[in-house]
């Protein structure tokens, strides 16, 4: 492994990916991506794989447009299909989020984005079967759908590796090396590597990476399951991905099943694994939600981490405690939908010294500092 480069970005996920993309594109090619396991095999490669409007912070809306439109060219521009399919998304709110969920389809509506208010028995006739009687409000969105994150990182790797990126896989970055307020290299499980620019694309690791310079970044792991269902003869047809907002809970087609996800609670596992011991609260809920789910069968399961700030919305940017470190994390469960547009912004903000497709300094640290709104 050569050890110096002009950029090193830590973590090889979606994110990571697609910054190392954008970045050869904009003329950087003595780039250095660090991926402790393999490409993909975090967060982003455990994904519900899902593209829409409807789960996104007012802040965020600019990425998921930018994005939408990526990923309909991305075949065109990097030979690769994303899988995009349109199921549809609808949103279920019970007491406790119908109010939210009102102003936000309030927001897409004035943004002149689609979003439709359904009743009962409209919600009925996208997902049968469903249990809704503590249900308060029902929007559903008919563009929204499933991408294959899997599909979209090899592309990326693929053409960024053509223009001369190194992505490496079974190293680990463990430290900083700073000097006079500015980094000057990353330490590594193969050695230090010389460099004056950092990105923090870790994922789960984030927060830890961050801590190296100097930074403690508001970001909480949160455990979400997913459990893969046989054929429920029930939901044998098209249905929406059907995601209900208080659990949160969701489910929607794979194959000839279904798959179903719920799970909220923190943790740090590196590799988390499936607790079935958590599957028979799945079950208890699922059968409540949908009923004819009593009858499917679970044939696989997984477990993923989503790194959560506390307004939802990423951490971007270069960091003020120390010159050349940057931050691509906090993603959450929107990093797969949003790879293509902060890629390309945040390869603008690295070479060109500002980011014109979008304006990322909404989404810096500082916004949780003591004092500021």
């Amino acid at each position: 492994m050569k050890h110096t480069a002009d950029i090193v970005i830590i973590g090889g996920g979606i994110q990571g990916l697609s910054l190392a993309y954008y970045l050869t594109r904009k003329g950087v090619s003595d780039l250095l991506l660090l991926e402790m396991n393999t490409l993909g095999s975090g967060s982003s490669g455990r994904s519900a794989a899902m593209i829409g409007f409807t789960f996104q912070t007012e802040r965020s809306l600019p990425l998921t447009r930018w994005s939408f439109d990526a990923l309909l060219r991305f075949k065109e521009e990097l030979g690769a299909s994303p899988d995009y399919e349109p199921t549809g998304v609808l949103l279920l709110a019970g007491a406790e989020s119908a109010n939210d969920l009102s102003k936000r389809h309030m927001l897409l509506t004035a943004l002149g984005i689609d979003s439709q208010l359904v009743d009962r028995t409209q919600a009925l006739e996208l997902t049968p079967h469903l249990n809704l009687e503590d249900i308060e409000l029902a929007v559903y969105n008919a563009r929204e759908g499933c991408i294959d994150p899997h599909a979209i990182m090899m592309a990326y790797a693929q053409n960024a590796r053509r223009r001369g990126a190194r992505l490496i896989e079974g190293v680990r970055a463990t430290g900083l090396q700073i000097k006079s307020g500015r980094v000057v290299g990353v330490e590594t499980s193969a050695g230090p590597v010389a460099t004056p620019c950092v990105v923090n694309a870790a994922g789960f690791r984030a927060r830890q990476v961050a801590a190296w310079a100097g930074m403690d970044l508001p970001i909480t792991n949160r455990k979400r399951h997913i459990f893969v269902t046989g054929p429920v003869p029930a939901y044998a047809g098209p249905i929406p991905f059907t995601y209900e907002v208080d659990l949160p809970w969701y489910m929607r087609r794979e194959g000839p099943g279904l798959i179903i996800g719920m799970g909220n609670a923190e943790s740090d596992e590196e590799d988390p694994k499936v607790d079935w011991s958590f599957l028979d609260e799945v079950i208890e809920h699922s059968i409540h939600r949908a009923p004819p789910l009593e009858e499917a069968g679970v044939k696989t399961a997984w477990a993923g981490l989503r790194p959560l700030t506390p307004d939802d919305d990423p951490i971007l940017g270069p960091a003020a405690q120390v010159a050349g470190f940057w931050n691509d994390c906090g993603w959450g469960g929107h990093g797969v939908m949003h790879a293509p547009a902060a890629g390309m912004a945040l390869a603008e903000w690295l070479v060109d010294g500002q980011a014109t497709t979008l304006d990322l300094t909404p989404f810096g640290a500082e916004r949780f500092s003591p004092g500021s709104r």
